[in-house]
């Protein structure tokens, strides 16, 4: 049975852990004096830190929520989507993470003026902004909706009221301590997290519910790799495909991106990224297991509805496998767990957005000469409006039919693809001319509706099919401009000969089952027509751009790939103070004594299982915290 109402205990420690989390934002606000400390920490954030980070900022509560719910609806084939996750991001770490510590950067679109110009930059800086403000609002509805049911269950506005009450306090920690408060509480909230969902899996398989390892999981019924989830989002292996390839693009720009050029060196850089890489292939286990023992325990969503009191019952699932066997306490410490991983992904959006607000819009564009301190104070209340606009989305989303995974997934092929895909080849490639980031990022957008909206496609052929079509402006706009610049009509004969060929692709696939033939409604599509003519004409009106570059390449671009083959000199660039050990120490010992908190649960927990539970989470951060004070910068 699943006690709905906690008892006190639980709340203690959420309380405590919000108040040590609140602290540890004010403390580093005194390593925090100018925008560029606010922003990369003055390149003297650990590398450890920064890959905690990096992995941390990639879920949030939503994968106790969203996730965990597709993991339930959908068996092994959601515990695919979690495995599957590592390899897009592997392939663009490889070919992005030092790149982005040798271009010695302050904002994630900030190398786009060297790279791609100064009109591409004021669009990219923009469409970046819109496209992360879904973000924040989907990480707190998800954090909202986990802890909704426990601490206030049966309670119609606790949703609400949550949402309010964790944008504030976010916002009060952010502002004050900029990316040393991010990544520092990110890595305190990746140790709780991680000790007590090892704790969760153990006490699953030890309770005999599921029965041994091997029964359990001969129990989840066999893969299948087609689901339709609440009725009209269709999941096939195609969806599995779309994941890995959007991740390429997607990991390792933006807020993600910072990770890698907040450290010291590339070899700092290149440890985050393979630490993240490591953390990522443990997702599978810590957060799929337990949907999977959910889905044994309560297979019909009506027995979870009676549990949760909420819209949307499945995407409580997580929460109510722990409820059922965690001690006094300890699910307490599981929803600060879940709150860490929420506040770690929201904090990061405000930071990276606050970076591009106040110095690729502000400083870059509206007041040239402003002074480090006042693009301090323009990023700290950036993150303000933020906020506000952060609370209007998660009310949105968690009164909407579609429920939190649909929603992401959906804006993920609408936006955030077409613009991180310019993002990621501008960095990695000279062959992209200056301006072909805007038709890139145009044209992607268009297919990105037509597709979803018109030709109805399945979420994974709408991926691949958004980021061909943004790939074609940037790998091609050399081609393009050559044969423009020997003959106009060449030029403008090739791009109309490519909308044609992406015509017979968008009318003759028919997805989500990727056939060839005539699509249900793709060959006498108005809206694809229409779709395909702004193609052609947004890539047409750049050709004599293109020819441009051709024939005179920008030597700005020159010097910028010039500067990803200098490896970065720490002693003449940043000073010899980033190795000092003083972040080291004050996490190790932060983190440690993190550790202590369970071993307070003893008073209030009784039963053997109760103490061995709360002991082996005391262990777990406590020798983490240890190792993480005496690790190398």
């Amino acid at each position: 049975m699943l006690n709905q109402q906690l008892p006190l205990a639980d709340y203690v420690v959420v309380v405590f852990y919000l108040l040590a989390i609140l602290a540890a934002g004010f403390w580093f606000a005194r390593l925090t004096k100018t925008g560029r400390d606010f922003f990369v920490g003055g390149n003297r954030i650990p590398w450890w830190a920064a890959g905690i980070s990096l992995y941390m900022t990639t879920f949030s509560a939503w994968m106790f929520t969203g996730a965990a719910s597709f993991v339930y609806n959908t068996g092994w084939f959601g515990f695919l989507y979690m495995a599957v996750k590592p390899i897009g991001f592997g392939i663009g770490f490889w070919l992005a993470a030092v790149k982005w510590r040798r271009a010695r950067l302050t904002s994630p679109v900030e190398y786009v003026e060297d790279r791609y110009n100064h009109p591409t930059r004021l669009l990219l800086s923009v469409v970046l902004v819109l496209s992360m403000m879904y973000w924040p609002g989907h990480h707190l509805a998800s954090v909202s909706k986990i802890g909704a049911p426990a601490l206030f269950p049966n309670t119609p506005w606790a949703v609400d009221a949550l949402i309010l009450f964790f944008g504030a306090f976010v916002l009060v920690y952010t502002v004050a301590g900029g990316i040393w408060a991010v990544s520092i509480t990110d890595v305190l909230q990746f140790l709780i997290l991680l000790s007590v969902c090892i704790v969760v899996i153990i006490t699953i398989l030890a309770s005999g519910d599921v029965g041994t390892p091997m029964q359990f999981l001969a129990s989840v019924p066999p893969v299948e790799f087609e689901h339709s989830i609440r009725g009209n989002t269709v999941y096939t292996h195609w969806y599995l495909i779309g994941i890995i390839a959007s991740g390429v693009f997607g990991n390792v720009v933006g807020d993600k991106a910072q990770r890698f050029f907040i450290v010291r060196d590339e070899q700092a850089a290149r440890k985050t990224g393979w630490l993240a890489i490591a953390l990522f292939f443990t997702s599978p286990i810590l957060f799929g297991l337990p949907p999977l023992a959910g889905k044994l325990l309560w297979p019909e969503i009506s027995q979870l509805a009676a549990m949760t009191g909420t819209t949307k019952p499945d995407e409580s699932i997580f929460i109510a496998v722990v409820m059922r066997y965690m001690p006094a306490g300890v699910v307490g410490l599981f929803l600060a767990a879940m709150i860490a991983a929420s506040m770690s992904a929201l904090d990061s959006v405000w930071n990276t957005v606050s970076a591009i607000v106040s110095v690729d819009l502000y400083k870059g564009h509206l007041r040239p000469q402003a002074t480090d301190r006042e693009v301090l104070w323009v990023g700290r209340f950036t993150v303000v409006g933020l906020t506000v606009a952060a609370v209007v989305m998660a009310l949105f989303i968690v009164h909407s039919d579609l429920g939190i995974f649909t929603i992401s997934n959906i804006v993920l092929g609408l936006i955030a693809i077409p613009v991180t895909v310019p993002l990621l080849m501008g960095v990695i490639s000279k062959r992209p001319a200056t301006w072909s980031a805007i038709p890139s990022i145009l044209s992607g957008i268009a297919i990105a509706a037509v597709t979803r909206f018109d030709l109805n496609w399945s979420l994974g052929p709408q991926y691949l099919a958004v980021i061909l079509v943004c790939l074609l402006p940037l790998v091609g706009s050399g081609w393009f401009g050559r044969l423009y610049h020997q003959q106009k009509l060449q030029g403008t004969a090739a791009v109309v000969a490519m909308g044609a060929l992406l015509w017979l692709l968008f009318a003759f696939v028919s997805a989500p089952t990727m056939e060839i033939g005539v699509s249900r409604n793709g060959a006498d599509s108005l809206w694809l027509l229409l779709a395909l003519a702004g193609v052609v004409l947004c890539n047409g009106l750049f050709l004599p751009l293109f020819a441009r570059d051709v024939v005179a390449p920008q030597e700005r671009v020159s010097r910028f790939f010039e500067k990803l083959q200098r490896p970065v000199d720490v002693a003449s660039e940043l000073g010899e103070e980033t190795g000092e050990a003083a972040p080291n120490a004050i996490i190790g010992w932060a983190a440690a004594g993190m550790g202590v908190v369970p071993l307070i649960l003893l008073l209030v927990s009784g039963g053997e299982n109760a103490m061995i539970y709360i002991l082996l989470s005391a262990i777990l951060m406590t020798i983490a915290g240890l190792f993480l004070k005496t690790a190398r910068q």
